[in-house]
């Protein structure tokens, strides 16, 4: 009579392989789908196919939007460094003793 371990691990070996079978059975299918997609001149692109001046696009906006989010985070960061200086000076004029 075996053990309950032995029987634990003995499942759990058989749901590992049952796994691994799984999953190349689906990289095989993802494969076949990615090959033929890129027959077409598709490519991946987040989850998609997509053709490659629309991966290009989208690759120019993303760059773009980088630029503007950095040039909007430095002049976020003057004006706080500004107001943190001159600080002192608007609590002497705004709070007169």
């Amino acid at each position: 009579m075996a053990t309950i371990r032995a029987e634990v691990r003995r499942k759990l070996e058989l749901l590992e392989r049952y796994r691994s079978i799984r999953q190349e059975e689906i990289l095989k299918e993802m494969r076949f789908h990615a090959e033929r997609e890129c027959e077409e001149g598709r490519f991946p692109w987040k989850g998609e196919f997509r053709p490659k001046d629309e991966i290009e696009e989208l690759y120019k906006r993303r760059k773009r939007w980088g630029i503007r989010f950095t040039i909007d985070l430095s002049l976020l960061c003057v004006g706080l460094a500004a107001l943190l200086w001159a600080g002192p000076f608007l609590i002497r004029i705004l709070l007169p003793n």
